[in-house]
């Protein structure tokens, strides 16, 4: 994440001491990833403790026997493989050894490449890791609608982007789907990196105005410079920032290795300080909004699941809130009066004062913790069956002293929810963060436009608090989703689990949907 931020400021052409400063402490951190972008920032003519050899010798050492890259595993991973390539492309005229392995890799693309000229990643076809490949490609000058590596049939790479397109411009990540931000981003940036090839301007992430300026004598490093590309003509900046990542929304956790931003709306069901203090916790009819400053204890006892407290009944506020609100109205009219002020625009204004914060008490929900937080199982009025939801975190049972993680990993033990048709992962979460006392925050909400909800943390267990590839995933029965949370409609009988992970799933032997 920082190294993508200092990208940025490379597109803006910036000299700031953050963009080295971040590249001393960031490079190789964090895996693959790390040495793709902090490559990238330095293809740009900026400098740090590593030099671009050093990094692109990394970078070669991780490849794959089958010639691709991949976050984990045995195996190279389309996404990763193309992402790779284009953080190498720039080095491609200079070193035989680049040359060999991009070689090799351009060769895994080629093979992976389905009938239908797209690609397939944890085996959902999508548009996004297509885009990746587009994005590579261009990077390389390889031109895909004239390659005979990348035309299956009469499909080419690029058939097997818009195939996805969608009447009003933008892209689904499943055909036939309705649109997703994700899927219409990377395709947009695919084909501006297409276009730039096909007019002799850099790569995609070679930004127009590569850095040439002097950097603050403080901050200046020995030039390591990337000779430029030879036949790049200068032109004006893109003005693209691309937000290249692993295309399947597998699950939200996909976006954690990559970077892709898939929050629309952020929603937070429940503030810790409202759970230790009481204090009341304002929340409009429309989404839910609360912070989280710290993080408390709060461990789930098995009596605690089996009984949980009685429930609360609701706090009746919003008349006696409308008649205080009256109340100070009739205070400001006698004021006027006996102020002689008895204009008809100062009463107007007193009127519609009053008229407003009505509204607002009625537009709005203000609950205390003891309010939101139930304790009673929801009796659905229609019911089509049950599900159970169980919701862990063993992986980092040990590896940290911090209260909020029980001894045993267990936030929630499998308990049973009643489900109604169309109900989803993210509904009976929201709904077990609720009876039982779960903090749980996410952006997002089920029922938006796309259905895009992203859990950050649940139990105050967030992602990225051990390593940048950690975060919560979802199970069911037994097998990762290859849908958002929101997305995924509940059957009778289903098994839900909620999962912490340190490796993007790695460490829970996952199981993809097909």
């Amino acid at each position: 994440t920082r190294e993508k931020n200092a990208l940025a400021l490379c597109a803006c052409g910036s000299t700031d001491p953050y963009i080295e400063n971040c590249l001393d402490s960031s490079i190789g951190q964090q895996g693959v990833m790390s040495w793709i972008y902090g490559l990238h920032v330095l293809n740009n003519g900026y400098h740090c403790a590593y030099d671009v050899n050093s990094v692109v010798d990394t970078l070669l050492s991780l490849q794959y026997p089958d010639g691709g890259w991949a976050l984990f595993g045995d195996y190279g991973d389309i996404d990763v493989t193309a992402m790779t390539l284009q953080a190498l492309a720039p080095q491609y005229p200079y070193r035989g050894d680049v040359q060999a392995a991009v070689n090799r890799g351009v060769d895994f693309l080629s093979e992976r490449q389905q009938e239908d000229g797209g690609y397939k990643s944890f085996g959902t076809p999508n548009p996004e890791s297509a885009a990746q490949v587009l994005t590579a490609l261009s990077a390389l000058g390889i031109n895909c609608e004239t390659d005979a590596r990348f035309i299956k049939g009469d499909q080419t790479l690029i058939d097997g982007i818009v195939k996805y397109r969608l009447p009003d411009g933008s892209f689904s990540h499943l055909e036939g789907d309705a649109a997703n931000e994700t899927a219409t981003v990377q395709a947009l940036y695919a084909f501006i990196a297409y276009k730039r090839m096909m007019n002799g301007q850099p790569p995609l992430l070679v930004f127009d105005h590569k850095q040439t300026a002097a950097l603050p004598a403080e901050t200046a490093a020995p030039a390591q410079t990337a000779p430029a590309n030879p036949g790049k003509q200068e032109t004006a900046v893109s003005g693209e920032i691309p937000f290249t990542g692993t295309s399947t929304a597998v699950t939200a956790m996909t976006a954690i290795s990559t970077g892709i931003s898939t929050q629309i709306t952020t929603t937070t069901t429940v503030t810790n300080s409202a759970v230790t203090s009481g204090t009341a916790v304002p929340a409009t009819t429309f989404t839910t909004v609360t912070t989280t400053t710290d993080r408390k204890e709060m461990h789930l006892t098995q009596e605690t699941l089996q009984n949980p407290p009685s429930p609360h009944g609701g706090t009746g506020y919003k008349p006696i809130a409308s008649a205080v609100i009256l109340g100070i109205g009739g205070i400001a009219c006698l004021v006027l009066v006996v102020l002689h002020r008895r204009t008809g625009k100062n009463f107007l204004f007193v009127g519609i004062l009053t008229a407003a914060g009505i509204a607002v008490i009625w537009l709005t929900d203000i609950r205390s913790a003891e309010d939101y937080y139930s304790g009673a199982a929801v009796h659905k009025e229609h019911p089509i069956g049950t599900v159970t939801l169980e919701i862990r975190c063993d992986t980092v049972v040990g590896k940290s002293d911090a209260d909020y993680i029980p001894a045993d990993g267990t936030i929630l033990a499998p308990t049973v929810f009643e489900i109604e048709e169309g109900d989803t992962v993210f509904d009976i979460l929201m709904e077990a963060a609720q009876t039982y006392g779960i903090q749980a925050e996410n952006s997002g909400g089920s029922g938006n436009a796309h259905g895009m909800v992203y859990i950050s943390g649940i139990g105050y267990l967030y992602e990225f608090d051990f390593g940048d590839l950690s975060g919560w995933v979802y199970h069911v029965n037994g097998i990762t989703p290859s849908r958002g949370c929101g997305e995924y409609v509940l059957s009778d009988g289903d098994r839900i689990e909620w999962l912490y992970t340190c490796e993007l799933g790695r460490d829970l032997d996952e199981v993809y949907e097909p």
